[in-house]
């Protein structure tokens, strides 16, 4: 959500055994949209596709195994894959993606074999970094304020038409697929600290346009899959927290996204708790 540049590269292919391990609906797809490849290729279909912005690539759990989407091993959808080696995996998610950039660059591994598809998307349509910076930098709290408000208009009057656009495109490209929609926790406990030199109202301002950002996806996302909630795992390990799943701004390029821990006990326990128990279907 909140990344560096955009960058957008051919994702890589990590694929593994072929047999499918979960038993996965499919949820038919409801929007008039076309699907498109985008850069990616593959020899054939992906049975799991991560696809999504900074959140899905991993940043903020480094080391990158991709050096231009910023694609990391300890991401949610790398360690959902080596969890689950017989579902032959595509990695196509990349640090900045719009819900454009998803459509135009990375549903190339989608097909009729595709039984998963895990997404983040929303943050960077909203120029989510550059608003955080403004907030950062700003003299007067009113500038920040204003930002944000921007961000949240953007969310009431566009977003959701993205949002359905990409969802549909997604599955239009893969018909039999469940798509799982992750959403974004709040950053900021209420306390202040170095690693998040904002006053209370700018957390404040922040954290609650997070909250409607995850109401337009949550209410968007339930016609065309399942929506899984992330903010209350992350519950007093925001920034500023005793023991935070996100890096601080000290963290300068992985900042404001999660660590480790916010990646397996955060998005990791949620993509868990709604796929499994696992049941074999070959």
């Amino acid at each position: 959500m909140l990344s560096r540049a955009r960058k957008l590269r051919p994702a890589l292919a990590l694929p593994v055994a072929a047999t499918l391990l979960i038993t996965i609906a499919a949820v038919p797809a409801a929007a008039n949209a076309a699907g498109t490849a985008g850069d990616t290729s593959a020899a054939d279909d992906r049975q799991y596709v991560a696809l999504g912005d900074s959140y899905s690539s991993g940043v903020g759990a480094p080391p990158y195994t991709d050096g231009d989407c910023d694609q990391s091993a300890h991401s949610y959808a790398a360690q959902y894959a080596r969890n689950n080696p017989r579902l032959s995996f595509g990695f196509s998610a990349c640090s900045g993606a719009t819900t454009d950039d998803v459509i135009a660059h990375q549903l190339g591994f989608l097909g009729p074999d595709t039984m998963l598809v895990t997404i983040t998307v929303g943050g960077d349509n909203l120029g989510f970094t550059t608003t955080l910076r403004k907030c950062i930098e700003a003299l007067l709290d009113s500038t920040c304020e204003d930002a944000v408000n921007k961000a949240r208009e953007y969310i009431k009057t566009t977003l959701p038409g993205k949002l359905k656009q990409v969802y549909g495109d997604i599955l239009a490209a893969a018909p039999n697929a469940k798509l799982v929609v992750l959403g974004y926790p709040q950053l900021f406990a209420p306390s202040f600290c170095f690693e998040a030199p904002l006053d209370a109202n700018r957390r404040g301002w922040i954290n609650h346009a997070a909250v409607q950002l995850n109401e337009a996806i949550g209410d968007t996302a339930k016609t065309y899959g399942v929506f899984v909630p992330v903010d209350a795992l992350f519950d007093r390990h925001r920034v500023c927290d005793d023991d935070p799943w996100l890096n601080g701004i000290t963290a300068i390029d992985d900042a404001f996204h999660p660590n480790l821990a916010g990646y397996t006990d955060g998005y990791l326990k949620a993509l868990d708790a709604v796929l499994h128990p696992v049941t074999a279907t070959h």
